[in-house]
């Protein structure tokens, strides 16, 4: 009798929970249309000249203001890097963005910016001389004649006039990609204060070819061949089709353009949990990476520390579904980005964290955070999050449930095991056939980092690294982050002189 009264008082604490959730976003819907509607029929220009996050850039702000608001490109060139733009054609029909930093910093003043276009940079020539126009038309010319003898690629632009068209197809450096995390673009990797604090600038200076991605449904992913992102098929995806078709687009992009036989590979978080599901699955691609850097690596998640979105994460998918939509996961995160107050905004990240997560950001400090939070969002899918739910609900890192029953067969639960007639194929980081180093926080709620390294091959781990005052984001963005950047540094460098050590590979062949 006493059992039957707690379950039904677990089960009346679990709804009651959604229920609450539920709420919530009624409420943040009603607010963001009363915002909409009174915005739009009143004149509100002082507030978004004045107090919203996205207010404009005047062109006496500071530098730090204008990074409020420029892309990826902007950020690269406006630190004095030389920068190019690529598009990369996935099997099923999504063209993904590519960010390269083809070499270190070239210049210290930036150039007037953010420009009308950032696609318009390569019409500029980036240095401290004041060259006329008809310098730098015949400059222009003179690159269109050499071009010539080069066949270009039609998915590919240059967005630097000082890359020469041999640099756009082949790279006599170590070539690194590196990828961001849930609901990210390429723009958190780039948007610190100071470039030596920032991984992929440390990198280039370092004499790496950089290459930053960017999965599906961001902003620098958000085209498709035959949808638009009106339509439910532009959004009919997780992370299986971020493993089965981005990865290996990005990874055979690179090599072909680069004319690198291996590159090394560098992830975040959900970045990690593409590299060991694909690295263990995709042996032509696993056979193009020397090296897997995962950072906050995960491959099966331990919940949420709150309990409200925790019973969320556990529901059933199809009530996922019916909260949320079949689109986008909360599109209305850019809209409170913008509309915001700086220092609002980052009061509300900083509390969604410790809601969510319980981190206390201690290690990010405070004066970048409006930086950094106005760079952390960008689009995903809602299948994408109902596919980490069902990770989460049986503990497993599995491929999608399609059948959407929300609990799958699973020995490891507390339940009773007993036989089902239906195994739901998982990722196994245990396959793994490529070497890796992981670098994890000891302060990280999120990732089940024990299970993990449990599984991993010996012969496959390279490098163990804990930081243990360090939670998730701190990986990219903490205060004290270079030393952590100068030990992956040290080890590409390292994995680099073995590969050209190799009896099997000669350096010509790296080439």
């Amino acid at each position: 009798m006493g059992l039957i009264i707690v379950n039904i008082l677990k089960t009346f604490w679990r709804w009651s929970q959604l229920y609450l959730t539920l709420l919530i976003l009624i409420i943040e819907r009603i607010t963001r249309f009363f915002v909409t509607t009174v915005f739009g029929f009143v004149p509100f220009k002082f507030y978004f000249d004045n107090i919203g996050f996205s207010s404009g850039v005047s062109k006496e702000a500071s530098e730090e203001e204008k990074d409020l608001e420029r892309d990826a490109i902007e950020m690269i060139t406006a630190r004095g890097y030389p920068v190019e733009e690529h598009f990369v054609t996935t099997p099923d029909g999504f063209i993904l963005g590519l960010h390269r930093i083809t070499g270190p910093k070239q210049f210290n003043t930036p150039p007037d910016s953010p420009p009308t276009s950032p696609r318009k940079i390569f019409s500029k020539k980036y240095n401290n001389n004041n060259n006329s126009v008809k310098n730098r038309q015949s400059q222009q010319q003179q690159q269109q004649e050499q071009s010539k003898s080069v066949e270009v690629d039609s998915e590919s632009v240059s967005t630097t006039s000082s890359t020469t068209p041999s640099q756009l197809f082949s790279s006599n450096k170590p070539v690194v990609v590196i990828m961001h995390g849930f609901m990210q673009t390429s723009e958190a990797w780039l948007c610190r204060s100071d470039p030596k604090d920032s991984l992929p600038f440390i990198l280039a200076d370092a004499g790496f070819d950089v290459w930053l991605g960017n999965n599906r449904g961001n902003k620098y992913s958000f085209k498709h061949t035959q949808y638009t992102p009106n339509q439910e098929g532009f959004w009919n995806w997780s992370l299986d089709e971020l493993v089965r078709y981005d990865f290996p687009s990005i990874v055979n992009f690179i090599c072909d353009r680069t004319g690198a036989k291996s590159i090394s590979y560098i992830g975040f978080s959900q970045g990690t949990a593409q590299g060991w599901a694909a690295l263990s699955t995709n042996t032509a691609v696993a056979k193009k990476i020397n090296l897997f850097i995962a950072l906050a690596p995960v491959s099966t998640v331990k919940g949420f520390s709150n309990p409200m979105i925790d019973s969320l994460a556990r529901s059933r998918p199809d009530f996922i579904f019916l909260l949320f939509g079949k689109k986008s996961m909360l599109p209305s995160t850019i809209f409170w980005r913008n509309f915001l107050p700086k220092d609002i905004f980052v009061k509300v990240i900083d509390t969604s964290v410790r809601f969510l997560f319980g981190w206390h950001t201690e290690n990010i400090s405070q004066d970048e955070k409006a930086m950094l939070y106005s760079h952390i969002f960008s689009y995903t899918s809602v299948k994408s999050v109902v596919h980490w739910f069902q990770i989460i609900q049986t503990n497993r890192f599995q491929m999608f449930d399609d059948i959407l029953l929300g609990i799958t067969p699973n020995e490891n639960s507390k339940k009773p095991h007993r036989y089902h007639g239906r195994v739901i194929p998982g990722y196994h980081p245990a396959q793994i056939l490529t070497k890796c180093a992981l670098f994890y926080g000891g302060s990280d709620s999120l990732p089940n980092t024990k299970a993990l390294l449990d599984h991993l091959p010996r012969d496959k781990v390279v490098m163990v690294h804990e930081e243990e005052k360090y939670e998730h984001l701190d990986f990219m963005w903490g205060k004290d982050s270079k030393k952590v950047f100068s030990k992956i540094v040290s080890l590409l460098k390292s994995n680099q002189n073995d590969i050209l050590l190799s009896p099997n590979l000669s350096p010509k062949s790296l080439i």
